[in-house]
């Protein structure tokens, strides 16, 4: 395994491999997610769970954030290429929430959630003081989620592009005001 398979799966693999690894994947997004008491709103993207959020509820609402997802890059995929296939959007859209669930898993870490509530606790008593060491750590946690947000969307940039045969600028800025449109669009929603 190389680099170009590490930032671009979809050309090692078959689609039939990569749709398996992606429901996988996204299985897994939702069993974390609900388990430490979050929702997928947006690609990358969770809220805390409402009380009152029935089961039901969350799955339709985590499916919706994929399936629009889907359908808008679909669309895209489709005036680019003609010959753009639905599984070569859905893999590449799937394939990069494999990313998501290590954002989970480190931000469920003790000292992280516990430098979190002293900050939270420090700004809801307005006190000016604020731990150095709890700063440092939310920093250099905010500076590794980044960092993993900005490969799992490497990763579904290099899958839409493979599948569309994306090539000319024009389309790589639209692509990323897509990206970003959609995400916080969801969020808001």
């Amino acid at each position: 395994m190389n680099w170009k398979t590490i930032f671009n799966p979809f050309l090692k693999f078959d689609e039939k491999t990569l749709l398996i690894a992606g429901l996988v994947s996204i299985t897994a997004v939702f069993s974390f997610g609900y388990s430490f008491g979050l929702q997928t709103d947006s690609l990358f993207h969770f809220r805390s769970l409402d009380s009152e959020d029935s089961l039901l509820k969350i799955i339709l609402s985590t499916l919706v954030v994929y399936a629009i997802s889907i359908v808008i890059f679909f669309v895209f995929g489709k005036i680019i290429n003609k010959r753009t296939r639905f599984i070569d959007v859905v893999n590449p859209i799937f394939i990069s929430q494999f990313i998501v669930i290590l954002l989970l898993l480190i931000s469920e870490i003790p000292l992280i959630t516990n430098a979190q509530k002293e900050i939270m606790a420090s700004v809801e008593n307005q006190s000016y003081e604020i731990d150095t060491i709890s700063v440092v750590i939310i920093t250099i946690y905010s500076f590794i989620s980044l960092a993993i947000t900005a490969y799992g969307i490497a990763i579904l940039f290099n899958g839409f592009k493979t599948a569309t045969n994306m090539k000319d600028w024009h389309h790589i800025v639209i692509f990323a005001v897509l990206l970003l449109t959609t995400m916080l669009t969801m969020q808001l929603l």
